[in-house]
């Protein structure tokens, strides 16, 4: 799998500096500058969980993020009651009171000013999550890179944790040609089963690297790629692969000329459309290749899941 994965890379790194054909072609060369970030969703999570938001998404104001109040007080196990403009939550000894459209209230009595008011939208109350979250007695991180605020314990938990582990036979028509990669290392068997995951189950750690979310970003000539962040180091990060719907094993190397350092975080970028397609397998219409046909977004070279493949649910569709 590794070698597999070193020729990969140098057959994407000899193709940085070709023009490409056909669609995206004015993309090339690779730059960071010519990506184009949209703003990521802020999650929340709850001991490293996310939490689930159905209908109302949380959103920053003023340097504040409010979420539905209903929500949040349930997950962190607060008693919720509205009257008029009033909310009240409590929880064990501590009774939060907030009014709607004002900056004032109160913790067990005692006044406090908030930075944002407690406010409607859509028919949805929504609340400053960081002054109610400390009111309950549960500590608070905002994490800028990731847009995460994390709530509680910061443990993340293994991938073997969090996936469902499962029969590889519905995964072997994708393998077909490329069945070696279900190799499992040193043993002389092929995987018997694979790790399947959904985005709900970030994040998670990883042979000793935490992967925390992924994102699609556009450049500026069109094309689309996968943004991971992680903690992964390293010169060369771990590949990612995609399990079409016409039942074809996609190779995408990084490409680590877009890498990403920002403290201990490392974001690194995969392309949607490669000309490995057209290397492995002929496929001359590569450059019109889209995720949104894509049934699994693969994690390469498992080394700590005793070589069984690591499948996520296409995130994209």
């Amino acid at each position: 799998m590794k070698k597999k994965m070193i020729v990969m890379f140098a057959a994407v790194a000899m193709t940085l500096s070709t023009a490409a054909t056909g669609a995206h072609a004015a993309d090339g060369p690779y730059s960071i500058s010519k990506l184009i970030h949209t703003p990521l969703t802020i999650e929340v999570l709850i001991n490293a969980r996310k939490i689930t938001f159905p209908d109302a998404r949380p959103f920053n104001e003023n340097g504040s993020v409010l979420v539905p109040v209903r929500v949040v007080s349930e997950n962190l196990g607060g008693k919720l009651s509205l009257s008029g403009k009033d909310i009240t939550i409590v929880k064990g000894t501590r009774t939060i009171k907030l009014t709607i459209g004002s900056r004032e209230g109160n913790v067990n009595g005692k006044p406090l000013i908030l930075n944002t008011a407690a406010k409607v939208i859509g028919g949805r109350t929504f609340v400053p999550l960081r002054f109610v979250s400390e009111a309950l007695g549960v500590a608070v991180e905002w994490d800028n890179v990731n847009q995460f605020v994390w709530i509680g314990s910061k443990d993340i938990p293994k991938l073997e944790d969090v996936a469902k582990l499962v029969d590889i036979k519905p995964f072997l028509p994708y393998y077909k040609g490329v069945e070696n990669l279900l190799d499992i290392y040193h043993t002389g068997t092929k995987a018997t089963q694979a790790y399947v995951l959904e985005e709900k189950d970030f994040p998670f750690l990883l042979n000793s690297s935490y992967y925390y979310r992924w994102d699609l970003i556009k450049s500026e000539g069109g094309s689309t790629y996968i943004r991971s962040s992680t903690t992964q180091t390293g010169s060369m990060g771990t590949g990612l692969f995609f399990l079409s719907n016409d039942k074809k094993y996609r190779d995408r190397s990084e490409l680590a000329g877009l890498r990403e350092s920002i403290g201990s975080y490392r974001i690194h970028y995969y392309k949607e459309a490669s000309i490995s397609d057209k290397n492995n397998f002929g496929d001359t219409n590569y450059m019109n290749f889209r995720l949104s046909s894509v049934e699994y977004v693969g994690i390469g070279d498992a080394v700590d899941t005793k070589g069984y493949p690591i499948l996520v649910k296409n995130l994209f569709k």
